[in-house]
């Protein structure tokens, strides 16, 4: 076996690795956390749930100050692992901590300066005092973070998420129990604001400790110094991704925002437990993507850019089929699990889930995208798409926000998505990373979408005629959505190449035989 084929195979073990761990660990953690969430919904009022949302999306905005150099770094470590010179390993990382040190203390410096403000942003009956306390919370949770998890950058660029995955989902699902006992005994928000900063902060430590022992070899290179032109690469990829990072937090955290502001903080409670169903399910999913975003980093050191664009359409259509067949689901089952569960009064209306589901679907299509961007270091060259996304998204938001309320932000949010993200990001992927027309992929968007709705449409009739209620309704609901949309599936793709070579993935990983001697 050559040294290519070797490498290819260790890449494929490793992203097997780290999806099957992370699938299980993430699976058992969404058990307990859907628990977690129907406990509080009846425990609490919605404005606490409004209040969680809203301390996340205002830190996720704070946090755009951390411009991508994540990112960057981690792309900058992939020739150095790959090719195992240790001393410029060691110079990234000690560059890597004293960025992030810097920034964990200028976020608890802009948050602090925030906290007198927070009562024109939150629309509820709580005391603004308690709302400024738990916010310091949340706050020393984010910062926390940039101090002590900054070596998870280590496992993560060699290819061993699975470490990461382990702790963070063990150490959440603690959480989850304590926050239940929490929930049902005291009632007390601060208690609650308490435990999730503690875990958080046991995370973080153990997460320092195992990326720290990821490279023994570094501590031997203590001084040792960048290569000439390193300082310049890292600088342009941070420089390409500023605008990645304010675009991205205009986008995912202007939404809670102005709910809060222009709704109020109640009804982003409701909504935040129809987004838990929606962000859960896709942070299961996602570890496909995620899970391969290392492999194909190195992959892009040494392989050639035809076969990268062969394994992107194939693994982008089995995202199509993953994340097309969860929307569907989603959109049937959504108000169905939050009223029997969380309580009928917590439900939105059903236009409003039909939204949810459309901009769900769209965020979802582009997830193979950001992986083979970010695999590819291709920040510079999809510079300015985010910040022209997020100033889009914010502008409409706030228009169709002002004249239809919750609906229009979202409308705001799906316009966005289109006009920006289908029409820029899959040009810079394919024209500027994998060197071939992006026609294709266009034309894919378009007769995937159509076909979804399609399939969406029939299961929304078919389930109006179920007449059973509660568990059981979701249920069935499940099971004959499933059924109809992977039928559906199977007889439009049943001609295609790819579509075969996944459907013979599939049934050799979940029903091949063992060999009996």
């Amino acid at each position: 076996m050559d040294s290519l084929t070797e490498k290819r195979l260790n890449r494929i073990n490793k992203s097997k690795l780290n999806a099957i761990t992370t699938l299980w660990t993430s699976m058992f953690m969404g058990v307990a956390s859907f628990v977690e969430r129907t406990v509080f919904n009846h425990c609490f009022i919605t404005d606490y749930l409004g209040l969680y949302s809203f301390y996340q999306s205002v830190l996720g905005m704070i946090s755009v100050i951390e411009l991508g150099i994540g990112a960057a770094i981690t792309y900058a470590l992939y020739a150095p692992i790959e090719y195992k010179e240790y001393d410029q390993i060691a110079a990234i990382m000690r560059l890597f901590k004293h960025v992030y040190w810097l920034i964990g203390t200028i976020i608890f410096i802009v948050g602090l300066s925030l906290m007198p403000f927070l009562g024109n942003f939150v629309h509820t009956e709580i005391p603004i005092a308690n709302v400024r306390l738990y916010f310091l919370f949340f706050l020393m949770k984010t910062v926390t973070g940039y101090f002590l998890t900054y070596k998870s950058i280590l496992i993560n660029a060699n290819q061993n998420q699975y470490k990461y995955s382990l702790v963070t989902n063990i150490t959440w699902c603690f959480l989850y129990i304590a926050e239940i006992i929490i929930s049902l005994t005291t009632r007390n928000f601060l208690y609650y604001c308490i435990a999730i900063f503690s875990a958080d902060f046991i995370r973080a430590s153990i997460i320092y400790f195992l990326g720290g022992r990821e490279f023994p070899e570094l501590k031997k290179h203590r001084k040792a110094k960048l290569k000439p032109g390193t300082h310049k690469v890292i600088i342009k990829n941070v420089s390409g991704l500023i605008f990645t990072r304010i675009g991205s937090s205009l986008v995912s955290t202007t939404d809670s925002v102005l709910i809060s502001m222009m709704v109020s903080t109640a009804f982003l409670g409701r909504y935040s437990n129809y987004q838990m169903l929606t962000s859960g399910i896709k942070r299961i999913t996602n570890l496909i993507p995620h899970s391969i975003i290392a492999s194909v980093g190195n992959a892009g050191v040494s392989e050639t850019r035809r076969s990268l664009s062969k394994s992107f359409m194939t693994l982008d259509l089995a995202s199509y089929f993953v994340y097309g067949l969860i929307a569907i689901v989603i959109l049937n089952i959504a108000t169905p699990i939050v009223s029997t569960f969380f309580g009928a009064d917590r439900v939105i209306g059903t236009s409003s889930v039909v939204l949810l589901c459309i901009s769900f679907y769209l965020s979802c299509q582009r997830e193979m995208l950001l992986t083979f961007k970010s695999s590819l270091g291709l920040y510079w060259a999809d510079r300015k798409r985010p910040f022209i996304e997020g100033l889009v998204n914010l502008i409409t938001s706030v228009i169709f926000g002002y004249f239809l309320g919750f609906n229009g932000i979202i409308i705001g949010t799906i316009i966005s998505q289109v006009c920006v993200n289908l029409m820029i990001e899959p040009r810079v992927i394919f024209h500027s990373g994998l060197y071939t027309s992006s026609f294709g992929y266009y034309l894919n968007v378009i007769l995937r979408f159509l076909l979804s709705s399609f399939i969406a449409a029939i299961c929304l009739i078919v389930n109006h005629f179920i007449p059973v209620h509660g568990v059981l309704e979701v249920i069935i609901k499940t099971i004959t959505t499933s059924a109809i949309t992977l039928g559906i599936f199977f007889i439009a793709y049943r001609h295609s190449e790819d579509a075969a070579f996944i459907f013979r993935t599939f049934k050799v990983a979940f029903f091949k035989k063992k060999k009996t001697s």
